[in-house]
């Protein structure tokens, strides 16, 4: 290929995406392999560190059981089943002198600690150094030990690891360029022909010239409607010099199928699935309505960007309000409400959203707490601030999920069969901080969830 006709395949189009999904494809395999190898060096680390662990275990109770010499014995043993090479074994009476030490492992001075850690191997003899997995710990009041396990096949394993990612991206790299150069080449020449027979056409107005169509790919396809579109033209130009009949034919031919296509969808459609189709749809615009509306109110909020209206406001009333709004469907479900809420607590604050709020609330309680079940409002005057507490004897919720519950799209029902969208709870947490407050989620004494909402005075 000539130098300029490479430079000009190298700028083109197909070209760019050849060499930007190869690179794309370099960089999320590489990002797999990143995540591949810190998961397996955790898994394999892990193991050491569990090994270590149940060899400390079984020591403790060697030494409880037979003294020093079953405690040695132990180590032998361990030392003959699984090798010597990458490890150690070190007994220090309360001195901080050596009295025993096996294993070919050699481990530096160290200090006590606890738990599980990483050692630094100092190189010796003209071995490499390293790390080790090593863990401290007494035995009685007599002796230490220190256990430690070299972490090199760990390393080695890693290293072939990561030379097979090496030989995968060099792989990758190299059968993608070139799959690319010759998916690349196919569409430029095919672009190419088109480009020249367009230029062809506009420099000798020759209408009657055609794109080659060859195979039946989309290039095809797009030759295809090219050449359609260049008939259509012609017969326009055509039209455009002959008299008014032919205009009038040419516009009477795409008119009559149009009506034919019309006529014939007309006679295949069903009136009463129509009907239920558009009915289903409908319900389902309505519903992601609503969800981007919520989507909507709670990006403003966590933006800050939401209009909020604080006037002096008797909470009191509005929490009585509320309760006496649902108060029929809770006897709808056989569900019993308490409330103690003392009179005349007032703050400043945006009634709608806060109605909003514990509409959300009794929501998730009406909904999660079965038939029988029982539902309290408390209300409750903290210093500079109000707490008000909406607990339930529902299934509760387990720790873990506590704080994920007020994330988007978070549902407590695995299988989400109930209705809801999962946006409920991130609108209560937003217009509750919107107010200056806050909101968490607790067991409750009535066995379920307990939801407490904190909203300074003013």
């Amino acid at each position: 290929m000539p130098l300029a006709s490479f430079l000009r395949f190298f700028r083109s189009t197909p070209a760019r995406l050849t060499l930007g999904f190869v690179s794309l494809f370099l960089v999320g395999t590489l990002l797999v392999f990143a995540y591949l190898s810190f998961q397996i060096k955790a898994a394999l680390i892990a193991q050491i560190d569990k090994a270590l662990l149940d060899q400390q275990s079984l020591l403790t109770v060697q030494y409880r059981d037979s003294g020093v010499a079953g405690l040695f014995r132990a180590i032998e043993s361990e030392l003959l089943s699984k090798g010597k090479r990458e490890r150690n074994y070190r007994i220090l009476d309360r001195n901080g002198r050596v009295v025993f030490e096996a294993g070919e492992l050699t481990l530096p001075e160290v200090k006590p600690f606890k738990g599980v850690q990483d050692m630094k191997i100092p190189p010796v003899g003209g071995e490499p150094g390293g790390h080790a997995r090593a863990v401290s710990f007494t035995l009685g009041e007599r002796y230490r030990v220190y256990l430690a396990h070299s972490t090199q096949s760990i390393d080695r394993t890693m290293q072939g690891f990561w030379m097979a990612l090496i030989q995968a991206l060099v792989l990758i790299l190299v059968v993608g360029v070139g799959l690319g150069y010759w998916l690349g080449r196919r569409f430029w020449s095919q672009i190419e022909a088109f480009n020249e027979m367009a230029m062809k056409i506009v420099h000798s107005a020759n209408l009657s010239s055609r794109l080659p169509v060859r195979g039946d790919d989309e290039f095809a396809a797009l030759a295809s409607n090219m050449n359609a579109m260049l008939d259509r033209i012609e017969k326009l130009f055509q039209g455009i010099r002959q008299v008014s009949d032919n205009i009038a034919h040419d516009l009477r031919s795409p008119l009559t199928r149009l009506r034919a296509d019309v006529e014939v969808a007309l006679q295949q459609e069903d009136p009463v699935k129509y009907r239920e189709t558009l009915e289903r749809a409908l319900e389902e615009l309505q519903e992601m309505q609503e969800i981007f509306q919520s989507l909507l109110s709670l990006g403003q909020a966590e933006a800050g960007s939401l209009q909020i209206r604080k006037k002096p406001l008797n909470l009191s009333a509005l929490l009585e309000d509320m309760a006496e709004l649902y108060a029929p469907l809770m006897e709808e479900k056989e569900q019993t409400l308490t409330t103690r809420i003392p009179e005349g607590v007032t703050i400043s604050g945006d009634r709608q959203l806060l109605a909003q709020v514990f509409s959300n609330l009794f929501d998730n309680a009406i909904k999660y707490v079965p038939a029988g079940g029982m539902i309290e409002l408390a209300l409750a005057r903290r210093g500079e601030r109000v707490e008000i507490v909406l607990a339930d004897s529902g299934p509760g919720i387990v720790p873990e999920m506590r704080s994920k519950v007020f994330d988007r799209f978070v549902r407590l029902d695995p299988s989400r069969t109930l209705p809801g969208t999962g946006l409920g709870l991130s609108l209560v947490k937003a217009f509750v901080e919107l107010h200056g407050g806050s909101v968490s989620v607790s067991d409750s004494r009535l066995g379920g969830a307990a939801f407490t909402i904190l909203l300074p005075v003013t």
